[in-house]
């Protein structure tokens, strides 16, 4: 007959301990906890049961806790915002690279070709100007043939002309050599009769 009133006070705490957990989202009410930790084995484990205070630390760092959280989320986005900012500007400029490489590849097949045309036209250009400067000096020859005989015989005439003057002008001038000082004789001062 005791079994069933025991096994009814059993059920009965059993269903006392669950229906407060259900309702306050603890393991153990105050009283169970009490009633634990004054029992000998309860003194060794009381340390780790939870009090009101231990409960309140444990909220105050669970808020903590998320608030950090929040920061860190908050940072994490942030660099992320950074980082696919930085990964766009990347590629704007690995396509204007590209686009340069383009242009600068380009331009080379150009200057290639314009080389190759610039040799074909200055070879051209150099053959044009020698037959035209061998056939100008050719016209030219008998031009300047005239021209040196002409200017070649105006020189003669007028050095002749001028030594003439030179001699009839200068003439009573210059004394005859027996007038002049012998190399052994000093030398005097003589100047020349001034007209």
């Amino acid at each position: 007959m005791l079994e069933p009133m025991y096994a009814l006070t059993t059920l009965t705490a059993e269903l006392t301990r669950e229906l407060s957990k259900r309702v306050t989202g603890k393991l153990l009410t105050e009283i169970q906890i009490q009633t634990i930790s004054t029992s000998i084995v309860g003194k060794y484990f009381s340390d780790w049961l939870p009090t009101p205070q231990r409960e309140a630390e444990a909220g105050e760092r669970i808020s903590a806790a998320r608030i950090h959280i929040t920061k860190a989320t908050q940072i994490i986005s942030g660099l992320q915002d950074a980082l696919e900012k930085q990964a766009d500007q990347l590629d704007l400029l690995a396509k204007e690279i590209d686009e340069k490489k383009q242009i600068a590849e380009r331009y080379a097949i150009l200057a290639q070709t314009n080389q190759d045309t610039l040799a074909a036209f200055k070879s051209e250009m150099e053959e044009t100007v020698r037959r035209e400067l061998s056939a100008q000096a050719e016209k030219g020859k008998r031009v300047r043939r005239a021209v040196s005989v002409i200017s070649g015989s105006i020189t003669l005439v007028i050095g002749a002309a001028l030594g003439a003057w030179f001699q009839i002008y200068f003439e009573p001038i210059i004394k005859s050599p027996s007038s002049q000082p012998v190399p052994n004789q000093p030398v005097q001062n003589q100047l020349p009769p001034s007209r």
